[in-house]
C-alpha cells in the first residue's frame, strides 16, 4: 500500500495547498479530488459513488463572510479513502466524511494561521527587491504546511489502514466533537455578520436582505435566488451604461 499512500498523501495536499488553487479550484469538490483518491486506491466505480454521496452532502457548500462550516478537501480525500477501505457502502461515505470535515476546520485554522508567517517574510524580501525569494516564501512553505497538517495524516491512514484512523477518531471526546458541531451552527452568523460589514455599499444592503427574506419567508431555493440575482445585475448593468457614455 506504500504507493497508493503516497499517491493519497500527495492529493490531499494539493487539494488543501492554496497554490494550487491558481490553476483551478476544482480540486477542492469531492467528484474530483474523491474520484483522484478513487482512482489512487484502485476502485474507482465505488470511489466514484462514494464521492458523489459526499459532494451532494455538501452541495450547498461556502465560505460566507471568511468562516468555514467544513472543511470540503479533507472530507472529499479522507471521506471517499476510509469509505474504500473499510469496504463500506458508498452511502455511508458522508458518515466518514463529516467528522473529517469538522477537525479540518483546525488544520485550515492551523495552517492560516502558520502562513501567515510567511507573508511577513515575503514582504520583506519584496522590499529589499527580492522577487525570487518573495515567490520562494508564498508557495514552498505552505505545501508543506499542507503536506505536515493534512498529507502526512492521508499517507498514515491509507498505509496503515481504515481500523488505525478509526481508533484516532474514537480517542476523541464526544463532547468536543459536539462542541464543534455548536460552533459550526454560530460560525455561519458570524460569516453573514463579517459580510455586511465586508459590502460597506449602501446601495447593495437592499439586495443582501432582500435575498435573505427571499429564503426566509418564501423559501426560495438558491437557484432561484441566483436568477433574481443576475436579473438584477442585468438591470443595474443597463442603468448604469447611459450614465457612463455621457461621462
Amino acid at each position: 500500500m506504500l504507493i497508493p499512500a503516497i499517491l493519497v498523501m500527495l492529493i490531499a495536499t494539493i487539494t488543501n495547498w492554496w497554490g494550487m488553487h491558481l490553476i483551478t479550484r476544482s480540486w477542492i469538490y469531492p467528484i474530483i479530488s474523491g474520484f483522484l483518491v478513487a482512482i489512487a486506491l484502485g476502485d474507482p466505480i465505488e470511489g466514484m459513488k462514494a464521492a458523489a454521496y459526499i459532494n451532494l452532502a455538501y452541495l450547498g457548500w461556502m465560505t460566507v463572510g471568511g468562516t468555514m462550516p467544513g472543511n470540503l478537501p479533507v472530507a472529499s480525500v479522507f471521506g471517499t479513502a476510509m469509505t474504500i477501505l473499510s469496504g463500506a457502502e458508498p452511502s455511508t461515505a458522508v458518515v466518514f466524511a463529516v467528522p473529517f470535515s469538522l477537525l479540518g476546520i483546525l488544520t485550515f485554522q492551523a495552517a492560516m494561521s502558520i502562513n501567515a508567517l510567511w507573508v511577513h517574510k515575503a514582504e520583506t524580501m519584496l522590499n529589499n527587491g527580492n522577487i525570487t525569494g518573495m515567490r520562494i516564501m508564498n508557495y514552498v512553505p505552505s505545501f508543506f504546511v499542507a503536506l505536515i497538517l493534512v498529507g502526512i495524516p492521508a499517507f498514515c491512514m491509507v498505509y496503515l489502514g481504515a481500523d488505525f484512523m478509526k481508533s484516532m477518531l474514537s480517542q476523541i471526546p464526544k463532547s468536543l466533537v459536539e462542541a464543534f458541531q455548536v460552533i459550526g451552527g454560530i460560525m455561519p452568523a458570524l460569516g453573514i455578520a463579517m459580510l455586511v460589514s465586508f459590502l460597506g455599499k449602501k446601495h447593495l444592503m437592499p439586495f443582501f436582505f432582500l435575498g435573505f427574506f427571499l429564503v426566509a419567508f418564501l423559501k426560495i431555493d438558491i437557484m432561484g435566488i441566483a436568477v433574481f440575482a443576475i436579473i438584477a445585475a442585468v438591470i443595474m448593468n443597463m442603468d448604469l451604461k447611459p450614465s457612463v457614455n455621457k461621462e
